[in-house]
């Protein structure tokens, strides 16, 4: 009894541990590991190219700002060249460092979703016929269980987990390049990123949640439809269409009411976006009083702005994609416990 108490409770550990988010990236090989470091180093790139542009645009300013008709044209012509060979440069970079971010990743979430799609099928193959009358309501669930975990799992690869890495480093970046440009201005503004990410968060949570009620609205009109297309001879000797209709139409109306409160909540979060200006107001205000008092330049200051109100929604929006992150791994925790389970079990 001991033993069998023990074994079990290591097999349910087991299955908890696939919920990690290690069950999105356990269908990988070599090739897709290549791929995710190419596509870690393009979204690194990409991260960091914003707070460079800020950075070299502050000094291309500055020097716009700081000439005068007494200085030597040459020398003021030499420095605005140089900036701009800098932002070339930067483009360029920016470019490979894109192509590598959506390239790479695209291709090992396609080949990632594949790989999976075929255990997932090798799988359900070696089941006994047990296992489909006590786990499978019907014969279109299991293609539908897959095709729809498949999708969510290929979606986070290709496009959430660039994404929220991207943010990550471009939220790093602007305030490393803030400190070093001005850190007087940059510990003043820094506070101010706790109220550029909230609207992102709240968002995403909301989101979420009217996602999921959405998703049972559909569902119950889904089984309606569903029921009177099996049934259509039924429903047609009892004259029930327009009842079926009726119910069907009923079972919409909650859908429509959660899309109108999905798009105001959209609505309230973008424009709470608005408080980037407020934000940029003062530090352009302090930014006066540290040009007047202690030698900043203007350029400095513009850039030191932007950078903070770049980075602190960067931030928010790369959290925003942490809700992804969890239905994947559940998801990647129903395909693995399907793809481990023997047909002894």
């Amino acid at each position: 009894m001991g033993g069998d108490k023990e074994n079990t409770s290591i097999a349910i550990s087991k299955k908890k541990g696939y919920g990690s988010i290690r069950s999105i990236f356990v269908h990988a090989d070599s090739v897709d590991r290549l791929l995710m470091t190419f596509g870690f180093l393009g979204s690194l790139g990409d991260g960091f190219s914003t707070p460079l542009v800020l950075y070299v645009t502050s000094r291309l300013l500055n020097n716009i700002g700081g000439g005068s008709p007494l200085a030597a044209s040459d020398s003021f012509q030499h420095n605005i060249n140089k900036n701009a060979v800098a932002l070339l440069y930067l483009a360029c970079g920016s470019f490979v460092a894109c192509f590598f971010e959506g390239y790479c990743w695209t291709r090992t979430g396609e080949r990632q979703a594949a790989r999976m799609r075929a255990r997932y099928l090798k799988a359900v193959l070696r089941q006994d016929v047990g296992y489909f009358d006590l786990h499978v309501t019907s014969t279109s669930e299991v293609i539908t269980s897959v095709s729809n975990d498949s999708l969510v799992i290929q979606d986070v690869l290709s496009e959430k987990v660039p994404n929220f890495l991207m943010n990550w480093f471009l939220f790093v970046g602007s305030y490393i390049a803030a400190f070093a440009m001005l850190w007087r201005l940059a510990i003043v503004g820094f506070p101010f990123v706790v109220l550029l990410v909230i609207p992102g968060l709240i968002y995403g949570r909301t989101l979420m949640e009217l996602a999921r009620k959405i998703r049972e609205e559909y569902n119950l009109a889904g089984t309606i439809a569903e029921q009177a297309i099996s049934s259509i001879r039924t429903v047609y000797a009892f004259v029930g269409e327009s009842k079926t209709i009726e119910a069907f139409s009923a079972a919409l109306q909650g859908s429509v009411k959660l899309g109108l409160t999905q798009g105001l909540a959209k609505g309230l979060a973008i424009g709470s976006n608005g408080i980037v200006f407020a934000i940029w107001s003062f530090m352009s205000f302090y930014g006066s009083r540290l040009v007047m008092y202690h030698g900043a330049q203007g350029g400095t200051v513009f850039a030191v702005g932007a950078s903070i109100a770049v980075g602190g929604l960067a931030l928010g929006s790369g959290l925003s994609n942490l809700k992804y992150f969890f239905e994947a791994c559940s998801a990647g925790e129903r395909v693995m416990e399907v793809i481990k389970k023997n047909p002894q079990d």
